[in-house]
C-alpha cells in the first residue's frame, strides 16, 4: 500500500461526498469529512476507522459557518492536506419547467451561495492558512456549466448551470494567481459525470446519454483522475473518464 496521505471532503453527508470518504479509507488513507449537520451514514464510516477520520462541521452557503470550520481545522492541529475535495453542492429543480418551483430571486442566490461562492471561500480560507501545505484542491463543477458546449435541452438548470459556470471561472482566476506567487497547490475542476444520488432523483424532460453511473464508479475514478494530476495540470478541468473538459482551455 501506498503511503498513507490526508485528505480534506466538504461536503461528506451523503452521495459523492460520502462515497469519497468511504473509499478512501478503504484506501488506507485519513479523511478530514465535512458536513453540515452530523447524521447517522458519516458517523457510522467514522467508527469503522476512528483513528482515520475526523468529521467537522461546515455549511459553505453560510460564512458564519465556514469561519467556524476554519477555526476547527486550526485547533484540530493538521498540517498538511494532500488533496482536498470541495464536494458542497444542491440542484433545486425545476425552476423553469414546474410552475411549483419557479425561478426565484432567493433560490438563484442560493445556488450561488453554495454553489459557487461557498466553495470558493472555503478553498481560499484554507490557502491562506500560514502553517498548512495544501497539494491539490479538486472542485466538484459539472458540464451544465459549460459556456462554449451549452446543453440547450436542460430547461429548468438556469441557476444550477449559471453556479457551475461561475465557479469554473473563479477556480480558473485562483489557479492563476496561486501560479505568479509560484504556489505548488493545484487547482482543478471535475464532472463527475451522470451520477445516481439523492441530488440527482428528479423528474427532467430528457434522456441521460449513457444513463447514470453509481457514486461508487464516479468516486473510483474520479480518485485516480485527482492522483494523477501535479501542478502542471492546475487550472484545467477533467471528466471521471480522466478526459479534458473542452470548454475549459488551459
Amino acid at each position: 500500500m501506498s503511503t498513507p496521505k490526508t485528505w480534506l471532503i466538504v461536503g461528506a453527508s451523503r452521495g459523492i461526498g460520502l462515497e469519497f470518504v468511504r473509499q478512501i479509507i478503504g484506501h488506507g488513507h485519513r479523511v478530514i469529512a465535512t458536513v453540515r449537520n452530523p447524521n447517522s451514514d458519516i458517523d457510522a464510516l467514522a467508527k469503522t476507522a476512528p483513528d482515520r477520520v475526523r468529521v467537522l462541521t461546515c455549511d459553505v452557503s453560510r460564512e458564519e459557518s465556514i469561519n467556524g470550520f476554519i477555526e476547527q481545522f486550526v485547533q484540530s492541529g493538521e498540517r498538511k492536506i494532500d488533496y482536498a475535495v470541495i464536494n458542497a453542492g444542491i440542484l433545486k429543480y425545476p425552476n423553469v419547467r414546474h410552475k411549483s418551483l419557479p425561478l426565484t430571486f432567493e433560490r438563484f442566490a442560493t445556488h450561488l451561495h453554495t454553489n459557487t461562492i461557498g466553495p470558493i471561500i472555503v478553498a481560499q480560507k484554507l490557502l491562506q492558512l500560514a502553517n498548512v501545505t495544501i497539494g491539490t484542491i479538486a472542485f466538484m463543477s459539472s458540464d451544465s456549466g459549460s459556456t462554449t458546449r451549452f446543453l440547450a435541452f436542460e430547461d429548468g438548470f438556469a441557476a444550477y448551470s449559471a453556479s457551475k459556470a461561475a465557479l469554473n471561472q473563479a477556480l480558473r482566476h485562483m489557479a492563476e494567481e496561486l501560479k505568479r506567487k509560484q504556489s505548488q497547490t493545484a487547482i482543478l475542476a471535475l464532472h463527475p459525470g451522470e451520477v445516481s444520488t439523492d441530488m440527482s432523483k428528479i423528474d427532467i424532460a430528457w434522456e441521460i446519454s449513457g444513463g447514470q453511473i453509481t457514486a461508487e464508479e464516479s468516486v473510483s475514478a474520479m480518485i485516480d483522475v485527482i492522483q494523477s494530476k501535479s501542478i502542471e495540470h492546475t487550472g484545467t478541468f477533467w471528466t471521471w473518464k480522466n478526459e479534458v473538459c473542452i470548454f475549459l482551455p488551459r
